[in-house]
């Protein structure tokens, strides 16, 4: 029987040690920085597992009991991880290597998904290191063997081992062609153009070529030919790659084709795809011959370069230049090495596992195919179904409100109602407005701001009174203050444009010696034009204040949080999204006695030292009644990342631009879930839906009652325009999940092609 004939074990002794070094590696690999981690200097351990501000967890569905382990624990499992590696390599306790291997990487791929989710080798790992476990992998070059040595063992294997481990990677990569063959890959080349466009791909050469060079290196990989060469290029791989490694003729160019797909994907292309390429090479060498250490071993002994079949040499050279000549030689048939009338006995489940396990490997990746939508996009039946970086997606940060009728609701006019006794926060509602569209005399004279940096300022709006002097503004904050709070305050300075703030910064990174960062600031420095005559320079300027932002938030995470922050308040108000810089004189008026003590930026105002008068009130509500007491109004634009620190957990919200709308309830996502979750929940509805349900059942233990939990996410696949991904008028904390069907509260991809435009672009993915 074929499954039974025993073969040499020495092809699946150097499969074990190249998997038990791998997952070594892959330990190693979680306690290095990466840049994948979003953060610089964090590791993927810091990221997903024992970082402090880890709070929730996505395990796999179905593995939700699965706890999430202290911090020390973690690193403990890792260490394990690595060490069962290092054994599971040297064949010593090999079956318990193997296992230890499998669950302790099992354990980290299931508990967290947002790690794994995204990267199909990290499953494929999963699945060989299980597999392991099963076979009799250390009966040659292991310790085991050496131990047992006195038995008499032959060291061969059954055929069933090969079969079942080449049956799984040949099922990897076709279905990662499969996964490509649709119209964005192959009359777009998407996503693979902007793939190749990323800083990433040149960047580490720049140092070793001449500025020609450069540009003419950048020309060739930005180009669209390139990009469609790239793209039929790995279609091609992916879909054939098996099967040329199946045949002999065809197994020594699949393995010159191996060698350059990874080398090409990690050296080139992609700089977040880990082990994947050493993992591809090695697990490759599979399926050549089973006794192949051994020849290459007699070969290096005495090497010596056959002669081609000049046919085939000459017409692989011809199809596929240079690469095409590995066509030429054909490893000659392995001769038996075991005695003939040795065999293998089988298990009585055995051939059962073996036809059992590679039909659900092969049906599993097509059961989106019989969901109704587009998976790409839904990401019904998309899990295990060997995607390896056939799209691309962009997503708006998500937005989660909660609909709780005791808090907010409307009276027996229909006229919305806050119901302040009901509510466990502090009495503010953070009013939206519109940095570039704000009209600052409909805003009240005193009015508090809050801007991603720089954290809530008061400031005196001259526009409110009509005033047209620094002197004017000056007398007047004085007035008021002594009215309000029977003091003058500590402080009052105009506030100045946003290049005034980059010199100072400029001038304090030189005088500590950072040129280097000052040099970057200083391209920085051009003017932001206030107004644009057309849509490309309002692009610029978006591009030249976000390239701003962006230094400055690096800055901060620098140790330079106080003294930026402390520069950032004496800006222009929502000068670094768009604001116009008035010639009124703007008043930043400082009084720490009405914020919180805390020392660490940015500064937060305290509610209860704050005093309300007309002067705090915007002529916009002037006529609203506050049966509970009038809240504090914070002004603000979109806000990021620093929402984590500078928003509470749950905040009320309401709109200047849009008066008629009522106010509502916004969860601050950011301040239970790490950046990472938060990205990825974004982009898949599953995700969302569960971190709906998490919300609900928080808001129930604060407040006894569950409310409804609703979002507003929106995705470009593939450079299409942004939609929706889920129903914004859906209940997401109570809607049920259907593994094997569409769900209703999950929207379909509505643009079916790529629009011209897009191809165009070079976004950051």
């Amino acid at each position: 029987m074929l499954l039974t004939k025993p073969v040499s074990g020495a092809s699946l002794a150097v499969f074990r040690i190249a998997l038990g070094l791998v997952m070594s590696l892959e330990a190693y690999a979680l306690i290095r920085p990466n840049p994948a981690a979003l953060t610089t200097g964090t590791t993927p351990l810091a990221t997903y597992y024992t970082g402090p501000d880890i709070k929730f967890h996505f395990p796999y569905e179905g593995f939700e009991w699965l706890p999430l382990l202290p911090p020390q624990w973690i690193y403990w499992l890792v260490a394990v991880q690595a060490l069962a590696g290092v054994t599971m390599a040297l064949g010593f306790r090999y079956r318990l290597s193997a296992a230890t291997v499998f669950l302790t990487w099992g354990y980290l791929w299931l508990v967290e998904s947002t790690r794994t989710y995204w990267q199909s080798h990290y499953y494929l790992e999963c699945l060989l290191t299980f597999l392991l476990i099963w076979m009799p992998a250390a009966r040659r070059y292991s310790l085991d063997a050496w131990i047992a040595r006195r038995r008499g063992s032959s060291g061969s294997v059954p055929y069933w081992t090969l079969l079942l481990l080449r049956g799984q990677l040949l099922i990897a990569y076709f279905y990662a062609g499969v996964a490509k063959l649709n119209t964005d890959w192959l009359s777009d080349a998407m996503p693979v153009r902007w793939f190749v466009a990323q800083p990433h791909v040149t960047a580490p050469y720049e140092p070793y070529l001449s500025a020609a060079q450069l540009e003419f290196f950048k020309r060739i990989l930005h180009s669209p030919e390139f990009a469609y060469f790239i793209s039929y290029a790995g279609l091609a791989f992916d879909l054939a790659i098996g099967f040329l490694l199946l045949i002999r003729r065809t197994r020594i160019f699949a393995l010159v084709a191996m060698v350059l797909f990874h080398g090409i994907n990690h050296f080139l292309i992609f700089d977040d795809i880990g082990w994947f390429p050493l993992v591809g090479i090695m697990t490759a060498l599979i399926f050549l011959d089973p006794d192949w250490p051994e020849r290459l071993w007699l070969w290096l002994r005495r090497p010596r370069l056959s002669k081609p079949d000049w046919n085939w040499f000459a017409a692989g050279a011809i199809l596929f230049p240079m690469v095409g000549a590995a066509l030429g030689w054909k490893l000659k048939a392995t001769e038996a090495l075991v005695r003939p009338q040795e065999r293998h006995l089988l298990g009585r489940c055995t051939a059962l596992f073996v036809v059992a396990w590679l039909a659900w490997q092969a049906v599993l990746p097509l059961r989106h195919y019989f969901i109704p939508g587009d998976g790409r996009f839904t990401y019904e039946g998309l899990s295990f179904s060997w995607r390896l970086k056939s799209e691309a997606r962009r997503a708006f940060a998500v937005q989660l409100f909660v609909q709780d009728p005791a808090i907010i609701s409307r009276d027996a006019m229909g006229r919305p109602q806050i119901h302040w006794s009901q509510w466990h926060g502090d009495k503010v509602i953070y009013r939206r407005v519109t940095p570039g569209q704000i009209n600052w005399r409909l805003l009240p004279e005193i009015v508090v701001l809050l801007e991603p940096m720089a954290g809530e300022r008061v400031i005196y709006n001259p526009l409110a009174a009509n005033i047209q002097t620094e002197a004017e503004s000056r007398q007047r904050v004085s007035r008021i203050w002594k009215e309000l709070y029977g003091r003058e305050p500590q402080g009052v300075r105009r506030t100045v444009p946003i290049s005034q703030i980059l010199d100072s910064i400029w001038e304090g990174l030189r005088a500590s010696g950072r040129e280097q960062e000052a040099a970057k600031l200083a391209d920085l420095l051009s003017p932001i034009k206030p107004s644009s005559q057309n849509e490309r320079d309002a692009r610029q300027a978006m591009k030249t204040r976000s390239d701003i932002g962006a230094m400055l938030k690096e800055l901060i995470a620098r140790k330079d949080k106080e003294t930026i922050i402390s520069f950032l308040r004496a800006m222009d108000p929502f000068t670094l999204e768009g604001e116009q810089s008035l010639a009124v004189p703007f008043l930043l008026i400082e009084d720490p006695l009405l914020f919180h003590p805390s020392h660490e930026p940015p500064a937060r105002l305290n509610p209860s030292a704050w005093r309300h008068s007309n002067y705090t009130r915007d002529q916009r509500h002037a006529g609203e009644v506050y049966t509970e007491g009038q809240p504090l109004v914070i002004y603000m634009g979109e806000i990021g990342p620093e929402a984590r620190h500078a928003l509470p957990q749950a905040c009320i919200f309401d709109s200047q631009d849009s008066p008629q709308e009522a106010a509502y309830i916004w969860w601050n996502s950011l301040k239970d879930l790490t950046m990472s979750k938060f990205l990825h929940m974004s982009y898949q509805a599953f995700y969302l839906r569960r971190y709906a349900r998490r919300v609900a059942t928080l808001w129930q233990k604060e407040y006894g009652r569950r409310p409804s939990v609703q979002a507003l996410t929106a995705v470009s696949l593939n450079g299409r325009p942004h939609q929706w991904l889920v129903d914004p008028a859906v209940d997401l904390a109570s809607v049920p999940a259907r593994w094997f069907a569409h769900n209703y509260w999950i929207k379909d991809l509505e643009t079916r092609r790529i629009q011209p435009e897009a191809l165009l672009e070079r976004p950051t993915l």
